[in-house]
């Protein structure tokens, strides 16, 4: 009866460190991200940097032509530029904190079945985001360039988008 009781509690001992053990082990491992949930996250934070360069592309855009051509700002190019970077600081930080995600999320996704169309948003992506966050040139470069830019994103994360 001793060694059924001493049999029991070694199973039971057992039994209990390996239970521990299993839920050690899932605590200390990290999720595993798929590359479908990495091109997806990658989409998403290219989309939400878009639509705040949209608003600071068009508010440099507005506020330099009304420099040049209604003499708003004392005809100021620079006092321009400054106030729509002024009054889109919020819009900036978001492009500028999702940057960093953007680009280390590309270089774990970029050679993945979707490829070419993530290099093609990230191209668009870059360009786009040269522009509107180091603001130099002509306004007439500025304006052709924007409007580009911005088509060339948008088209790039709708293809994206359909295949996703």
């Amino acid at each position: 009866m001793k060694k059924t009781i001493n049999k029991t509690f070694v199973k039971l001992v057992a039994l209990i460190l390996g239970i521990c053990s299993l839920m050690f082990c899932a605590c200390d491992s990290e999720p595993v991200t798929s590359d479908t949930e990495k091109i997806q996250q990658f989409y998403d934070k290219v989309y939400e940097s878009q639509q705040c360069l949209d608003a600071v592309a068009d508010d440099i855009y507005t506020n330099w032509y009304n420099a040049i051509y209604k003499d708003y700002f004392y005809g100021s190019i620079d006092i321009a530029i400054a106030s729509a970077v002024s009054d889109n600081n919020g819009n900036i930080t978001v492009v500028e904190d999702n940057d960093e995600i953007i680009k280390s999320l590309y270089k774990e996704i970029r050679d993945s079945e979707l490829s070419d169309e993530i290099k093609e948003v990230m191209s668009a992506y870059s360009d786009y985001y040269e522009l509107v966050i180091n603001v130099s040139g002509s306004f007439n470069t500025y304006s052709a360039s924007k409007e580009t830019y911005k088509k060339a994103l948008a088209s790039a994360l709708k293809d994206l988008e359909m295949e996703l």
